[in-house]
């Protein structure tokens, strides 16, 4: 199990710093509904999250040699391209002009849970965390551990995804309204730099996804 560990160490991390869910987390704490929105936002993903675990999970990903290592050093090596490429897409395209504000943003801040639960599964399905989570099933279906150890480190995948929920909820429910200015400050942070940090993220995390997995095949 603890090698598992280690091998999940950067999908783990990779879960665990996804900047759209905590800062959509962050706007929404700030709503009229300032935890069960958040709440809502965030089982959205873990939601997406899940079904690709179970998927895995029933698919076979306990069995005996049910997946290669090489077979999962291809797919973190394919991840690890796809996000150098969206992080190229990224740094080609032109800034935009404005306050680099999205417009869902200012939609959800006094939108019900069910608009945000939407907003919050159609981003879950479209946020690199997605490839993330599949790479980490890779990386479990060929470690070969049996079936408690790998529902245990599927557990560990889906709690940091979780986290990025988690923390910020915490925060605002241990502070109260003492922080509002600290999560005001937080999201305008992130938003200023939100090229920079996206880039950041896809760059980051394509490169050590691309080196493990040449590094896997070699």
């Amino acid at each position: 199990m603890s090698d598992l560990a280690v091998r999940l160490l950067p999908e783990i991390v990779g879960l665990v710093v996804t900047p759209g869910a905590i800062a959509g987390c962050i706007l929404l704490l700030r709503s009229s509904r300032p935890v069960r929105n958040p709440l809502v936002f965030g089982s959205a993903f873990v939601f997406v999250y899940l079904l690709i675990a179970l998927s895995a999970l029933l698919g076979g990903a306990t069995g005996e040699g049910s997946t290669s290592h090489r077979a999962s050093a291809v797919a973190g090596l394919l991840i690890g391209l796809l996000f150098l490429g969206g992080g190229i897409l990224i740094a080609a395209r032109p800034l935009r002009k404005g306050n680099g504000r999205p417009g869902l943003l200012d939609e959800l801040r006094d939108a019900g849970p069910r608009r945000v639960l939407v907003a919050g599964l159609g981003l879950a399905v479209i946020n690199p965390n997605l490839f993330i989570m599949m790479s980490g099933m890779s990386v479990i279906a060929s470690s070969h551990v049996g079936p408690g150890r790998a529902v245990l480190a599927t557990v560990a995948l889906l709690l940091a995804a979780a986290l990025d929920f988690l923390i910020p909820i915490g925060v605002y429910l241990a502070l109260g309204a003492r922080a509002r200015r600290g999560l005001e400050r937080a999201e305008k942070w992130m938003l200023a730099r939100s090229r920079a940090i996206g880039m950041g993220v896809l760059f980051g995390f394509g490169a050590l996804f691309t080196i493990r997995g040449i590094m896997n095949l070699i």
